[in-house]
């Protein structure tokens, strides 16, 4: 029995989960964020079974990459607006002299 190499694009699109003309859409404006590139087998667009797994992936990975990256932004203390106060202005002061005092002390 011969195992399928490449879907075709009724297959993408149900994958996907997208219509048929969506994907057609996303090919004319070479949109390959959207869907994977294809290759042509005579007259037809097709894409290698192994191609769309990785692209998927690939997809995936970056996908939870930004949930990571959104997730470390969102946990950052906010930042108050505005003119600080005395004391923030005093205790910035403190901190940047005693790094300062600590550097000068590990140069010597």
């Amino acid at each position: 029995m011969v195992q399928k190499r490449f879907y075709n694009i009724e297959e993408l699109a149900t994958i996907l989960g997208k219509s048929i003309a969506a994907v057609h859409g996303h090919l004319a404006r070479k949109q390959f964020d959207a869907v994977p590139p294809p290759m042509k087998l005579g007259r037809r667009l097709a894409w290698l079974v192994e191609g769309v797994d990785a692209w998927i992936d690939g997809k995936a990975a970056q996908a939870a990459a930004q949930a990571r990256e959104y997730r470390e932004v969102m946990q950052a203390p906010a930042r108050r607006r505005g003119r600080p106060t005395k004391a923030e202005t005093k205790a910035r002061r403190q901190r940047m002299e005693s790094s300062k005092q600590n550097h000068d002390q590990e140069a010597v």
